[in-house]
């Protein structure tokens, strides 16, 4: 099978945000869709900002709504101390089949990986 790559530009403060959000839903066992009803957006959107591959990014609406959510003292813990060493970076990731249960009868999805 060939492998599907593709490359997504976003700035270092961006991904740094959106790893440390990550970080910190994952260690509070809060799930993208859950996550994404509590912010009140659409219930894929925290995993659409994860994937890199769509162009959805955290505002700091967003981010004001996370640290609430998530019992961060403040918002600023979200946000890298200090300045980013580059203004973009390239994220290269391959799209992969998803594994499907063999007793549901759904075709085979693609799924973006980083």
């Amino acid at each position: 099978m060939e492998k599907l790559v593709s490359k997504k530009k976003i700035t270092e403060l961006e991904f740094r945000i959106i790893e440390k959000v990550k970080e910190v839903r994952t260690k509070k066992g809060v799930s993208r869709m859950q996550l994404s009803n509590d912010i009140r957006v659409d219930k894929g959107f925290v995993g659409k900002v994860e994937s890199y591959a769509h162009p959805d990014k955290y505002n700091f609406s967003h981010l004001f709504r996370i640290a609430k959510i998530l019992k961060i003292k403040s918002i600023r813990d979200l946000i890298p101390n200090d300045m980013p060493k580059y203004e973009d970076i390239e994220i290269v990731y391959e799209m992969v089949p998803l594994v499907q249960n063999k007793d549901t009868n759904k075709k085979q999805n693609m799924q973006y990986i980083a």
